[in-house]
């Protein structure tokens, strides 16, 4: 069991990519499939936009915008063809499998 986490430049792109590791018959939107062939888990987190609370206004205002969409698999084996060029290793995970 590997476990992974990827960024990819938009949504689209991790899309395609999880499809590819779909079965064909699988009718599921991609943000839903969670175990394929080759994967235990799959944990789509997308843009993870930073925010902070405004003790004035008692909202959450958005500080930062996120730039990628982050998506972390743990794998079965060794990792599915072209995910290692959206492969990232964050100092602080926003998740980890348990």
């Amino acid at each position: 069991m590997i476990v992974k986490q990827y960024s990819f430049p938009s949504e689209q792109i991790a899309k395609e990519m999880i499809l590819e590791l779909a079965q064909e018959e699988n009718e599921l939107p991609f943000n839903k499939i969670t175990v394929t062939e080759s994967t235990h888990a799959i944990a789509i987190l997308g843009f993870q936009d930073k925010y902070e609370f405004d003790e004035e206004t008692q909202e959450s205002v958005l500080v930062k915008k996120a730039e990628f969409y982050d998506v972390d698999v743990m794998w079965k084996g060794r990792s599915g063809y072209g995910w290692s060029s959206y492969e990232v290793n964050p100092e602080t995970p926003n998740h980890k499998f348990a």
